[in-house]
């Protein structure tokens, strides 16, 4: 069954403290509920760079491609919200949390995502190249065709995540926990803790296969 995402103000579980922002969400939620079809024009997307979300609770929403480069969402509370095909580059989503929600393609290089929740979300094609996603929560994610190319993944919790072309090539994966991970990922990657420890091919093969992931298989990164 196909999950129906809150169109209007109504559906608004916490409104953000920022005035500006709750004025552009408010217009935003609006012209979407004026508007009885299921796609979503230009003119009706979400234009909320740059602004600071904090105090409110999305859950829920329909905020597809929604424009949210350098907002502000720390430790905002996302549950199962329809960010599809969002912009997200170097927003700061640190303490959010995303649980079960539709992060696929989004675009969220840069982004400051530290202990964020990502559990169970659906994240298939997104970029979040050179992000900073320290002890961040992904266990049970869809992970397929996404990118975390030069990322930090020190201490995540990766556990039960499906991998599938998933480039972690050159990340810092250092600390985290991937028991019961599988699928294909791209390599090299930084396993170490406190020290560098590049790994590629049979050595990062082992490496997940000794930390409980022996489903995981390993490719070259097309740049080495």
């Amino acid at each position: 069954m196909t999950r129906v995402y809150g169109r209007s103000s109504e559906s608004v579980v916490a409104w953000p403290d920022d005035a500006k922002t709750r004025e552009t969400l408010q217009r935003y939620l609006d012209r979407l509920s004026a508007d009885s079809s299921e796609s979503l024009m230009d003119g009706s997307l979400l234009a909320a760079d740059g602004l600071n979300f904090a105090g409110a609770d999305l859950s829920g929403l329909q905020l597809q491609e929604a424009a949210l480069n350098e907002a502000d969402l720390s430790n905002v509370r996302m549950v199962e919200v329809d960010l599809y095909q969002a912009w997200l580059l170097s927003a700061n989503i640190s303490h959010a949390d995303l649980t079960r929600s539709d992060l696929r393609k989004i675009e969220g290089r840069g982004c400051k995502a530290a202990h964020a929740i990502l559990h169970a979300a659906q994240i298939q094609g997104a970029v979040f190249e050179d992000a900073d996603f320290r002890q961040a929560d992904f266990h049970e994610a869809n992970l397929h065709d996404t990118s975390f190319a030069g990322s930090d993944l020190r201490d995540t919790d990766l556990r039960r995540c499906q991998f599938g072309w998933t480039d972690l090539s050159n990340c810092r994966l250092g600390g985290s926990n991937v028991e019961g991970a599988r699928g294909m990922i791209l390599g090299p990657v930084d396993v170490g803790d406190q020290s560098t420890s590049i790994l590629s091919g049979a050595e990062l093969k082992a490496w997940f296969d000794a930390h409980g992931a022996p489903d995981v298989e390993i490719h070259a990164s097309p740049q080495g």
